[in-house]
């Protein structure tokens, strides 16, 4: 089986769409960078670059490189959770708040990722991944519901 059916059929039978399964999912696909790197591609219109591999009803897979110094817009998810797992490179996750129904978030703290860990999105996260190395980084994301209705904010 390829590596697109694979995550198809892994994802399409979940027995339900929550942070536990999403991060066994990923888990047992052993992802690898020689499998990973066939969808990976440049920057186009934004810093890193961003293509969506796999999409169903229930989820979203996506794959981002991150060149040397690069980083995503501030952002949330809308509704959807998920889960990152870093297949190459390490990066910063930089995480903001909103406060007293603020209209920008604000700067709460700082995780470090490094390869083969695995990064939980929740509904309420919002943040910036940030790569200040000269190595790129690689991730692997799956989304559930797929991603609808997030919001971008624009940088401090």
């Amino acid at each position: 089986m390829g590596f697109l059916e694979t995550i198809k059929s892994t994802l399409d039978n979940l027995p339900s769409y929550n942070e536990v399964n999403l991060v066994q999912a990923v888990q047992s696909l052993n992802l690898t960078f020689n499998e990973v790197s066939k969808y990976v591609t440049e920057p186009k219109d934004l810093e890193y670059g961003r293509n969506v591999i796999y999409r169903s009803e229930n989820v979203e897979v996506i794959v981002i490189h991150l060149p040397s110094m690069a980083k995503t817009l501030i952002h949330d998810h809308g509704i959807s959770i998920g889960c990152i797992f870093v297949v190459a490179g390490d990066f910063l996750n930089v995480l903001y708040k909103l406060e007293d129904k603020a209209s920008y978030p604000i700067y709460d703290q700082v995780e470090e990722f490094t390869q083969h860990e695995i990064l939980v999105v929740k509904e309420d996260t919002i943040h910036m991944m940030y790569n200040p190395t000269t190595s790129p980084v690689i991730t692997f994301h799956i989304y559930t519901p797929p991603l609808k209705g997030g919001t971008t904010y624009p940088s401090p």
